[in-house]
């Protein structure tokens, strides 16, 4: 599998509504020496990644958020300006993928609820390289 992006340092983005599970990952990723910025949806998501886009290394995205704007929408609007989809994304969502709707989304990953912490982590390490120690370097 080829990857069109290289793992790159910076921040994750972070976008599910469910405050639960938001901080449940952002505290596995933090203690894997990742940075990460959350929203909770994809008004606020979308405010983030707009005001500085080079920041982010990628997003993880749930695709049913709530508010005006889904995680479909907000996807939709990534790829259509070319510094955004410049950030790979990886869809997280309890969604089974259809092929039309990943082929539209173009997603460089897409993990189905319920997964485990070290999936998540395979997938991220992709895309992010740590910003400093994490857990890992304990072992």
């Amino acid at each position: 599998m080829t990857h069109r992006f290289a793992p790159r340092h910076g921040t994750i983005l972070l976008v599910e509504d469910c405050d639960d599970v938001r901080l449940g990952l952002a505290e596995l990723l933090e203690l894997n020496g990742y940075e990460v910025s959350d929203a909770a949806d994809g008004e606020h998501a979308m405010l983030q990644l707009t005001a500085n886009p080079r920041a982010f290394a990628l997003v993880l995205l749930d695709l049913l958020l709530p508010g005006v704007m889904s995680g479909r929408e907000l996807r939709a609007r990534q790829l259509a300006d070319p510094q955004l989809a410049q950030v790979p994304t990886v869809v997280v969502s309890a969604c089974e993928p259809e092929m039309a709707s990943e082929a539209r989304l173009q997603p460089e990953a897409w993990l189905e609820k319920p997964f485990r912490g070290e999936q998540l982590l395979d997938v991220v390490r992709l895309y992010v390289k740590p910003q400093y120690g994490g857990i890992e370097d304990r072992r």
